[in-house]
């Protein structure tokens, strides 16, 4: 005599693919029937799986743009950050700095020499 049982494990709710193979077990008893039904819900399931990649795409697509978009109005630097001023090689000639973060830096070190000397 010939035992047969299926063991689910858990208390959440089994997905329908999982029930439709109960179904299709208990229901045929013709073993060729019952390979084509468990093939063709096999087959159903990666559907089902591929559809539900190709919408949480979409969705984080959606989202992502959403952010972009944030993002756009948040920033408040629409003019270009640096502009410069003067003509090189003119006298008095100098670079005049727009953006905030470059134009407050910290002083470079001067380095001194002394001028040389004609000692021997």
């Amino acid at each position: 005599m010939l035992f047969s049982f299926e063991k689910t494990f858990g208390e959440g709710v089994d997905p329908w693919y999982d029930k439709a193979e109960r179904w299709v077990k208990k229901k045929f008893k013709n073993p060729f029937v019952q390979h084509l039904a468990l093939g063709f819900i096999e087959w159903l399931k990666q559907q089902w799986i591929e559809v539900k990649v190709a919408n949480a795409m979409r969705d984080i697509d959606k989202q992502t743009e959403q952010i972009k978009k944030i993002w756009e109005e948040q920033d408040d630097r629409r003019e270009p950050i640096i502009v410069e001023e003067g003509v090189f090689g003119d006298e008095g000639w100098s670079i005049e700095i727009s953006n905030p973060i470059v134009g407050g830096g910290t002083s470079l070190p001067i380095s001194k020499l002394v001028p040389p000397s004609d000692a021997q």
